[in-house]
């Protein structure tokens, strides 16, 4: 990833409203349920996935145009020339052409309103997020950063707005006849699902002019009652009416819909963007168009991984009690440790005599616990709730019945659990006391770390929103190093004068897609773990 130049445009501010958390586990719970190849991912990042393109949607009613004759060329006030696509495609990209470019890796904070009929009601609903400006990285952003094409390779798209059009259209793997349907709907995706180059952007704007059928429409209102000006593509027998709207004053992206029936008050989904901003990490509302260090990227390219599992870990999951086989090497000398994976057990040989020490057992004050201080596995990894197939199914039942469906989870007390973004994290990390001195460079937090990375069985490896909050410890730098195993590591470096001074995560395996802690650096010795395993109990080999 390039260092990053700035954003201009700060969208308008409304106040915050969120979504409850209760929704939210079920969202995402429902979502794993119907999904059981999906990858797990924490309730706290609420992803959405995107709703199947417009232009493949067949719908069960027909459906007329609703669009008044005047529309296609609507006529500005007196004076001014009639808008059409072609000249609203010029001022949209001239205002497009005005930004400075923003690199893949920048995050940017969206404020978000939106209709959706499922799996909540229809709303509208109001939710924050993030997202890096490549769309690859999405916290609760929604389709506001849902990318369709790799970032690395816009520069190959065409730069002819026909040709852009004529590119979009071949990439339909149906080969539908609603061609300008799936033009219309790519680039719609492309505008939305990532912050574009300048550049590009306007290309956006100049192809959709072209497309056959393409209207404009001015005095338009998005949802959140914003005047606008938008390029709307009519309904066919096998798509929706769709609809960008642009600012009427500025032409910056406010909202994008479609309709199964025009002449109903509002769309069946729109999803408006409220605020849209440079920001310099994860979790941040104060706009900043600081470009993010080399820990800062190197904690995203963890993320990426983390979320894609492009290359999976050869152990996937384990329950809290499992023992697992650990090969440790510390200044040198191998040591072979079994525990469970909260660490409540630990056991090795001692003088040839397997000892085994629970936390509630009286050896346990002498024991050295691979996590002698930080958060208990619980308050990492709390167990949320989550529906079963009956509730499934039933939720299915009431939707295709028309039922107004409820949540079915009665309301329960919230678990304990760890902030969920950065900044909040790292000051709660500080909180436990690890005996090092230089608790003003966070010093507790980066010990914590380390411990857990050691001593609890996080598969594949701990939440990347660790890395983003190590990433934040003042005077963190990143180095490439080879390990005394002869392994080749990323260090997450920290200046303090006692206790960890380095995290250390595989190189090689990151730059294969599999995301896998190595070990760190105390007082100048490395502590590395060679070999991890699942077995049956304490002794046991793999």
């Amino acid at each position: 990833m390039n260092e990053m130049d700035e954003l201009s445009r700060l969208r308008a501010e409304v106040p915050d409203r969120g979504i409850a958390r209760t929704e939210e586990i079920f969202r995402t719970a429902l979502i794993e349920e119907l999904s059981s190849e999906r990858p797990v991912v924490s309730p706290a990042r609420n992803r959405f996935r995107r709703p199947r393109p417009a232009w493949r949607l067949a719908l069960a009613v027909p459906l007329t145009l609703g669009l008044a004759a005047g529309v296609t060329a609507a006529v500005l006030p007196s004076g001014q020339p009639a808008l059409t696509a072609q000249l609203l495609a010029d001022r949209a990209a001239a205002a497009a052409l005005a930004s400075p470019p923003v690199s893949a890796g920048q995050w940017v904070y969206v404020q978000r309103e939106y209709t959706d009929p499922f799996p909540l009601p229809a709303g509208p609903h109001v939710q924050d997020g993030w997202m890096t400006a490549d769309g690859t990285l999405n916290y609760g952003a929604g389709i506001i950063g849902d990318p369709i094409y790799p970032y690395n390779k816009l520069g190959s798209l065409p730069r002819d707005p026909a040709k852009l059009d004529a590119y979009f259209v071949s990439q339909d793997p149906v080969k539908t006849d609603n061609q300008g349907a799936v033009d219309f709907s790519n680039i719609d995706s492309m505008l939305f699902g990532m912050v574009l180059p300048p550049w590009l952007e306007a290309e956006m704007y100049h192809a959709l002019a072209l497309i056959p059928g393409i209207r404009v429409k001015d005095q338009v209102k998005d949802i959140a009652g914003r005047a606008g000006v938008a390029f709307v593509l009519p309904p066919t027998k096998q798509s929706e009416q769709l609809e960008i709207i642009l600012d009427a004053s500025d032409y910056h992206l406010l909202a994008h819909g479609n309709w199964g029936d025009p002449s109903r008050p509002s769309s069946f989904h729109e999803t408006a963007i409220l605020k849209e901003y440079l920001v310099a990490e994860l979790g941040s509302t104060q706009p900043s168009t600081a470009p993010p260090s080399a820990a800062e990227l190197a904690a995203e390219r963890i993320d990426f991984f983390q979320e894609h599992l492009i290359n999976p870990p050869k152990i996937n999951s384990v329950a809290p009690g499992q023992w697992l086989y650990r090969d440790l090497r510390t200044g040198g000398q191998d040591q072979v440790i079994w525990a469970t994976a909260d660490d409540s057990a630990q056991a090795e040989y001692v003088n040839g005599t397997l000892q085994v020490c629970k936390r509630t057992d009286p050896c346990a004050a002498s024991e050295h616990w691979l996590v002698p201080a930080g958060p208990s596995y619980s308050l990492i990894y709390p167990p949320y709730p989550r529906p079963t197939k009956a509730q499934v199914k039933q939720y299915f039942q009431d939707l295709k019945n028309h039922i107004k469906a409820t949540n079915p989870f009665k309301p329960v007390k919230p678990l304990p659990t760890l902030p969920e973004y950065p900044r909040p994290l790292l000051d709660q990390l500080n909180t436990y006391s690890t005996g090092c001195a230089d608790v003003a460079g966070d010093c507790n937090a980066v010990n914590v770390a380390a411990n857990v990375l050691t001593g609890y069985g996080n598969y594949p490896s701990l939440n990347a929103v660790w890395f983003y909050a190590l990433a934040d410890v003042p005077g963190v730098s990143v180095q490439h190093i080879t390990d005394a195993a002869g392994q080749h590591d990323i260090a997450f470096t920290f200046p303090s004068q006692d206790g960890v001074t380095a995290i250390l995560v595989n190189a090689s395996l990151l730059n294969a897609g599999t995301v896998q802690y190595d070990g760190y650096m105390r007082n100048g010795q490395q502590v590395l773990v060679l070999h991890q395993a699942p077995v049956s109990g304490p002794g046991a080999r793999p």
